[in-house]
């Protein structure tokens, strides 16, 4: 009930924010005020939250029909609900029973397994569809782009996650939690949180979670004393959420510290700030006092102005430390300059993760810019670039229309925006007459092994049945070919 609610009330603000900022652009359009009536196929490339919740907007709609195809690249639905959200987050994945509701719609089929661009390209789908919609998220880590980030050892945040969360693609990545009592973290957002939070967490903390059991292996030989996070500016600029860095404070054995050069700036403005920021950045001034040793456990320490500069390797390739530079914050501490300086410090480390953000992914026969690193669109309109017109029937949303930010509440305002979208186009255009056959016929006659929502939930019931045998929600099946064959009920 109370995420019904929580989804509702999103709604209802985002559709009152959405009429006052648009206004002016729909004043020059002429859409009808009463609506028409029909029927629209529509075709969603990925299962995530942005996905469904889009589906959702436009399956509540009255006087229209909508019969939705969801692509899918992996096996499985939900996206990040399933490999993005920590597994100590349980409370978030909630939203999985309003997704099940969904796609077990009459008018609603779920294609798992399916590449866009590869067993079906984008073009094909706008033959067939009056709506397609790219939602298919942003998929690798961003670089650095300094010397040595390729070693191994050096982790982005997203394999690292898909590593504990267990996406098949990224169960060997073998973090090496035992050679060096440091990990450094290159990072301040939720992300960065999540990934020290699951490195320092007692075993007990994650042990009931639907954590990967090889990750719950290594964490079992971990030799970790200390978690430092660095970010290049200054407290007010912290990235993270207030609900993460409490959940630091209250894990046994975890001592969080905040190191920051500018303690005495960001006091003085601190009555001035905005009270949801200036909540959190109290938080952080708590810690700044605490010291970052804590011989009988893990020290957490989130460390402001510190830019990385060099991965270190040994003869093999394989981490061996990390140099990184202090930087001067000076100015306006909402909008500090940010100053190199001549100071550095060498960590000897054996693993490294980066969390700077990700990449929105690429599709072949989809319009992108590299400058920007994004989808060219207008309103959830995909244009054929940056200044280009709209591509007729095309539309994104989530983190493949804004890139990789946002909670579950941003992508949420983001589906009810794209969903209004696609209404109002489809009051004033007809795209005319569509291919007959949908891409379930294009997918068998290509020999393409699709996986339907009901031999989703077939692999799912596999998943629970494993995990009750461990006081788990789930045992995640990390193999691809494991995952396909149970599925479909034939040996792997």
């Amino acid at each position: 009930r109370i995420q019904i609610l929580f989804e509702n009330m999103i709604r209802i603000c985002s559709k009152r924010l959405l009429h006052k900022t648009r206004s002016n652009y729909c004043s020059n359009s002429s859409v009808s005020k009463h609506r028409s009536t029909g029927e629209y196929n529509v075709a969603i490339v990925g299962s995530g939250p942005a996905g469904f919740y889009t589906a959702q907007e436009l399956l509540k709609c009255p006087d229209k029909t909508f019969n939705v195809d969801i692509l899918e690249k992996s096996p499985v639905p939900f996206g990040l609900v399933r490999y993005g959200v920590a597994p100590d987050h349980p409370e978030v994945k909630n939203c999985i029973s309003t997704f099940d509701e969904i796609a077990t719609r009459t008018n609603v089929r779920f294609y798992g397994n399916v590449t866009v661009g590869r067993d079906v390209e984008i073009a094909e789908l706008l033959e067939r569809y009056h709506v397609v919609i790219l939602a298919h998220g942003a998929g690798s880590d961003k670089k650095l782009g300094i010397p040595g980030e390729n070693a191994k050892g050096c982790h982005g945040s997203g394999a690292f996650v898909g590593w504990f969360n267990g996406v098949p693609e990224h169960r060997h990545l073998e973090p090496d939690l035992t050679t060096s009592t440091i990990v450094p973290i290159i990072g301040h957002g939720n992300v960065a949180l999540d990934c020290a939070r699951i490195l320092a967490a007692p075993l007990h903390h994650l042990n009931s979670t639907d954590i990967s059991a090889h990750a719950l292996d290594c964490l079992r030989r971990r030799q970790i004393k200390h978690v430092n996070l660095y970010g290049r500016r200054g407290l007010l600029q912290f990235q993270g959420t207030i609900k993460e860095v409490r959940e630091f404070t209250k894990l046994e054995q975890v001592n969080l510290s905040v190191c920051s050069d500018n303690v005495s700036d960001v006091q003085q403005i601190l009555p001035d700030i905005p009270r949801p920021k200036k909540r959190l950045t109290e938080l952080l001034l708590k810690y700044t006092q605490k010291s970052d040793n804590n011989q009988s456990g893990i020290s957490i320490c989130l460390k402001f102005g510190w830019s990385p500069l060099e991965i270190l390797t040994d003869s093999q390739n394989n981490v061996t430390g990390m140099v990184l530079r202090k930087n001067l914050i000076t100015g306006d501490m909402l909008s500090p300059e940010i100053t190199p300086t001549e100071d550095t410090v060498t960590l000897s480390c054996s693993t490294v993760i980066t969390s700077i953000g990700y990449n929105v992914v690429k599709i072949p026969g989809v319009p992108f810019c590299d400058k920007t690193n994004r989808i060219p669109e207008l309103y959830s309109r995909v244009l054929e670039h940056p200044d280009g017109s709209p591509v007729p029937g095309l539309y994104t949303s989530g983190w493949a229309r804004r890139g990789s930010d946002g909670v579950m509440a941003t992508t949420i305002n983001d589906s009810v925006g794209t969903a209004q979208t696609i209404l109002e186009d489809l009051e004033k255009h007809d795209r005319g007459s569509l291919t007959n056959g949908t891409v379930g016929d294009l997918l068998q006659d290509r020999n393409v092994k699709f996986v339907s929502f009901e031999e989703w939930k077939k692999l799912d019931a596999i998943e629970r049945e494993k995990g009750k045998s461990f006081g788990k929600p789930r045992e995640k099946i990390v193999d691809y070919n494991e995952m396909l064959s149970s599925a479909k009920d034939k040996e792997p």
